[in-house]
């Protein structure tokens, strides 16, 4: 939007030079643009807390915000999380996992777990070594029909955490084992060492 010079000499005025009433009108644009800008602000906070308020409401997936699965695909998600079966004291080789709730997965005497159905799943395993262990140790996950689907390296003299995923596709009856080589001290914490799996969809 322009102004007229006669508006602006109007308004501003030529007495004394004009500068007493220029600067008065641009003191009233600033006052102006400052309370349009209080208002946006305050629009735009208003919106955002009843966005989040309609999500609160009805939450949706976590996978959904990570990206791993897509809206129709929902309904299909399952995750299971499995912790460990041993003592921080136990040095351990073969990885034994508590099931609390059997569902698409189910352990198999604690020294292996077993699909019970086909299907894309997405494993993720962080484990821990207890901090008196200063070797290297070869962390894998193996699966009886398809061998390795996560191998990582633990440096012992440099950190003591490791963190994999992987997405895959399972079948019924495969077997699902996790080891330790050398066997050590692993931490029992669920913040530290933990598997879990994810049912992607049905196949």
């Amino acid at each position: 939007m322009s102004l007229s010079a006669e508006y602006c000499s109007g308004k501003m005025g030529d007495r004394g030079g004009g500068g007493h009433g220029a600067l008065a009108h641009q003191s009233r644009l600033i006052r102006g643009l400052l309370v349009w800008a209080t208002l946006l602000t305050v629009g735009l906070g208003t919106l955002t807390a009843l966005h989040f308020i309609h999500r609160e409401s009805s939450p949706p997936s976590k996978l959904q915000n990570l990206g791993y699965v897509n809206q129709a695909d929902i309904k299909e998600t399952t995750l299971m999380v499995f912790s460990p079966d041993w003592k921080d004291s136990d040095k351990v080789k073969l990885l034994k996992w508590k099931t609390v709730r059997p569902d698409f997965i189910e352990g198999k005497e604690k020294e292996s777990l077993m699909v019970k159905k086909d299907g894309q799943y997405f494993l993720y395993l962080q484990v821990t070594l207890h901090p008196q262990e200063k070797e290297n140790h070869t962390i894998t996950v193996q699966s009886e029909k398809r061998q390795v689907i996560l191998k990582g390296l633990i440096n012992g003299s440099k950190l003591s955490t490791i963190f994999m995923a992987n997405g895959i596709p399972l079948d019924s009856n495969d077997t699902l084992h996790v080891t330790c080589h050398p066997e050590a001290k692993i931490q029992t914490s669920h913040t530290e060492t933990y598997l879990g799996v994810i049912k992607l969809s049905s196949t």
